[in-house]
């Protein structure tokens, strides 16, 4: 009956050339190895090493099936790591959302530690709008949320406050509020602003709009985009449109209203009650410390 390791003997004799060496590598005496392959070949009904010079080499048909056989091995190894996984109670799947404007490189770094201590743990990361993001929670359809904070509170939903980004109020350089200086927030009213919120149609409590034209977007990105096409003016992250302001295609509208930039506060949410396995836990306390680099 074919095995495993048989598979592994085919492999390594073909990739250290000989079985003299697969036998070293693998801990054995070479008539173990040879027998192996020998076996194997009668299993398959097919020659898999031509043995006629000093070192065997892969017949045409061996050349056919190592490929195969890597795979094999290869998935063999995923079989046995993804039950490992299982026997240490991690989640199969964990899904978090995050607002985009959170999709800083310090929040980067933390997904990528975690896809290394769980990488048999499906991630399934949601950007959405903040106000979007609580009731995703309370649903059930979320494990965690990445938000800004939102006043209403949600008897379903657990907060912890995290830390805070900073937010300025930006133009395209060639719009009418750029260098003009605003005194007050009916300052702002004959300019269109561009803002952000969600499928039900909620802007963000710590976001909210201060002027009667306003267009929509769901993504801090689109928004962005919209500022440099002139079409508004914004309050954006400091970190994304810092570069854009050093080359000068963005300026910070000088609002008297505005003397330091907008700190606006970040939590995490979870469901009351949910059950947190070793992967939501190492997300959590991991996502916690993000925001205070």
């Amino acid at each position: 009956m074919l095995s495993l390791e048989q598979v592994n003997m085919l492999v390594l004799s073909a990739e250290l050339g000989s079985f003299s060496a697969c036998a070293r590598k693998l801990g054995k005496v070479q008539s173990a190895v040879s027998h192996g392959i020998s076996s194997l070949e009668l299993d398959l009904g097919v020659e898999l090493f031509d043995r006629s010079s000093r070192r065997p080499t892969l017949t045409p048909e061996g050349e056919r099936l190592i490929r195969t056989a890597k795979a094999l091995l290869a998935q063999s190894y995923e079989f046995e790591k993804i039950a490992e996984s299982i026997m240490r109670h991690e989640e199969s799947v964990l899904t978090i959302a995050i607002d985009d404007a959170l999709l800083m490189p310090n929040i980067a770094s933390v997904l990528k530690q975690f896809s290394l201590q769980f990488p048999y743990v499906e991630l399934d990361l949601v950007s959405t709008a903040s106000p979007d993001i609580i009731h995703s929670v309370a649903n059930g359809n979320v494990d965690i949320g990445v938000m800004f904070s939102e006043i209403e509170a949600n008897k379903k939903v657990d907060f912890c406050y995290v830390g805070g980004i900073d937010f300025i109020a930006v133009c395209h350089s060639s719009f009418p509020l750029a260098g003009q200086r605003v005194f007050s927030e009916s300052d702002l009213a004959p300019f269109r602003q561009i803002a952000v919120r969600g499928a039900l149609k909620k802007e963000s409590q710590a976001l909210i709009s201060m002027t009667p034209s306003v267009w929509w977007c769901s993504s801090n990105y689109s928004v962005l985009e919209l500022v440099k096409q002139q079409i508004g003016w914004a309050y954006l992250p400091l970190y994304l449109v810092q570069p854009l302001i050093e080359n000068g295609s963005i300026c910070k509208i000088d609002a008297a209203f505005d003397h330091k930039p907008w700190s606006i506060p970040v939590d995490l949410v979870s469901k009351k009650g949910a059950h947190r396995g070793p992967a939501y836990q190492y997300f959590f306390e991991t996502c916690k410390h993000a925001f205070s680099l």
